[in-house]
């Protein structure tokens, strides 16, 4: 049973220590074969892969041509230079062959390279000042100088200790673009409110707004009033029509229509009193303290019979 454990520890071992220079060869194998597919990307991270696994001037070659054809020409332009560095001493044939190859396509390929130059002047130069360029920091030494960059939109930051942060974006176009951008005094810029403490920031004093006064209430007691008053008058109107009828009329008829006449005056001049009353009620609605409050709820109207007519009532 234990020589058993030990055959398969040994196994494992042997398992987790394959080289990574056979690794390395089928991954630029397969960067060879994705190239040839039209599958750029997919051989940019293969050849990639298989150089941090086992660096070759092969592969760094292959990376390089890889990345000039998905376009990151600053990239591949930094990965023949790499190239041409490490085989610049170089005294076998086939090293040299790849060193002039490497230096041949640097040499080409950096007119064509685009440049961001990020300009920071003296009077911007504040303690603790930081740059980046979409959230990795630039070292002060790149500052006000045109570097390399592939194309691409790039979000540029700059903040110091006790300032407020300065942001901006800039397009990047993929090949011979050169654009600059200025770091203002970012001591000059407004301090952002979210950033001052509590105390800093002053609010408006309270203001009580007056309630918008409601008319609703007077115009509708004011109509309802028209309405009573018309029908005091149609009452009025029938009474006399009732009253000429018994005029031409013999008894006992004439007595019944005088009744009638007469019930309908009665009547009218009530209703009457009734409208007159209301009209009253609106002007003087209209009319009252402009400065008296009035309970929030809207408008209330109630319109209530009596004897003598209708009682239109409510508040607002």
């Amino acid at each position: 049973m234990k020589r058993a454990i030990a055959i398969v520890a040994l196994w494992s071992a042997g398992a987790a220590a394959q080289p990574s220079g056979a690794q390395a060869e089928v991954l630029f194998r397969q960067g060879l074969n994705l190239l040839k597919t039209g599958k750029t990307a997919e051989a940019c991270a293969a050849f990639d892969e298989s150089e941090k696994l086992d660096p070759a001037i092969t592969t760094l070659i292959n990376l390089a041509s890889c990345r000039e054809k998905q376009g990151e020409l600053a990239t591949a332009w930094g990965l023949f230079l790499d190239a041409e560095r490490q085989t610049r001493s170089a005294n076998d044939a086939n090293t040299r062959q790849l060193h002039d190859l490497a230096a041949d396509r640097a040499h080409k390929l950096e007119p064509r390279v685009s440049k961001l130059a990020i300009n920071v002047p003296q009077q911007s130069m504040v303690d603790g000042l930081e740059v980046s360029r979409n959230g990795e920091r630039i070292d002060p030494t790149m500052w006000n100088r045109a570097m390399p960059i592939d194309g691409g939109t790039y979000t540029i930051n700059a903040k110091a200790p006790g300032s407020s942060t300065w942001s901006t974006q800039i397009a990047i176009g993929g090949e011979s673009d050169t654009k600059t951008v200025g770091v203002p005094d970012l001591r000059s810029l407004p301090r952002d409110v979210s950033q001052q403490p509590p105390s800093a920031v002053a609010l408006p004093p309270a203001t009580e707004v007056e309630p918008q006064r409601s008319y609703t209430l007077p115009i509708a007691v004011g109509a309802g009033s028209l309405v009573v008053l018309g029908g005091a008058l149609g009452l009025e109107l029938w009474g006399e029509a009732k009253y000429n009828d018994a005029k031409q009329a013999v008894d006992p008829e004439r007595n019944t229509l005088y009744d009638a006449a007469n019930a309908r005056r009665y009547a009218a001049e009530g209703v009457a009193v009734v409208g007159v009353l209301g009209a009253g009620a609106a002007v003087w609605l209209f009319v009252r303290d402009r400065g008296e409050r009035h309970p929030a709820g809207g408008v209330s109207i109630e319109v209530v019979p009596t004897g003598a007519g209708l009682l239109v009532r409510g508040s607002y």
